[in-house]
């Protein structure tokens, strides 16, 4: 990337974050999301503390599901800040995890023709569309950090919408999406992105290699990410996908 291409992405992330925290500050509070008080504030309590000898279910199912992505909101919502203040801070590194994969993505899709003023403008609308999800939206202000688990997956589609594939780039971005299913299972969904980075193969369509490279990083990627949560409930139940596979483990 150019020092140009530096600086307007430096300048586009300054403005969404700094948009985002008028956002977050204008109802006065920070806002609890809607599975807060089901689940959320229990999850990032227990990934700092686990109390596996305390506690059983006390969330329900959800109780099990993989906490670290909810222990930043919970560290922020037990710190002196204010509320108003816990919510700027949230959201504005909520806005800057986010914007530059989605930018990337855009940058290395959308050719750069006609005056330069033009690309920059495309770059950043597509940029600003990617934002305008709802799901980012009523994360902003709120204890809602669903989008956290999408950042790897963006990354991953940044990292394979360069021109040229390779097999390193194509097993990177294959570990890139097994972290964000470890985040979240429901990424899960995105797997069709696997076979057509597959395909992008070279020459010859769905290469030994490649392949190979793909499916060995996505399992080192999810392996990595979802082990300490993973080993905690092999250790309390027998089984690290729990509740999901249990008569396999426990036939």
């Amino acid at each position: 990337m150019t020092r140009a291409l530096w600086i307007e992405l430096a300048v586009l992330s300054a403005m969404c974050a700094t948009a985002a925290v008028m956002l977050a500050i204008a109802p006065g509070h920070w806002g609890w999301s809607w599975d807060a008080l089901n689940h959320h504030v229990y999850l990032g309590h227990i990934a700092g503390t686990p109390r596996w000898h305390l506690d059983v279910m006390a969330a329900n199912v959800q109780s099990l599901q993989y906490p670290y992505l909810y222990w930043p909101v919970a560290l922020l919502a037990q710190s002196p800040l204010h509320g108003v203040q816990a919510a700027a801070l949230w959201s504005t590194v909520l806005i800057l995890l986010i914007v530059p994969p989605l930018w990337t993505i855009s940058w290395r899709l959308l050719p750069a023709q006609g005056h330069p003023a033009q690309a920059v403008f495309e770059r950043c609308a597509a940029t600003l569309l990617g934002l305008s999800s709802m799901v980012v939206i009523a994360s902003i202000g709120t204890t809602a950090n669903d989008p956290l688990a999408a950042v790897p997956l963006l990354w991953a589609i940044a990292w394979m919408a360069a021109p040229q594939a390779s097999d390193r780039r194509a097993a990177c971005a294959a570990a890139l999406w097994g972290v964000s299913v470890a985040f979240k299972l429901s990424n899960v969904l995105a797997l069709p992105l696997l076979a057509v980075w597959w395909w992008r193969g070279g020459p010859r369509p769905l290469p030994l290699l490649r392949g190979l490279g793909i499916a060995l990083g996505s399992a080192v990627g999810y392996g990595l990410a979802y082990a300490p949560w993973g080993w905690q409930l092999w250790v309390w139940s027998g089984n690290p996908f729990y509740p999901f596979l249990d008569g396999f483990f426990r036939p």
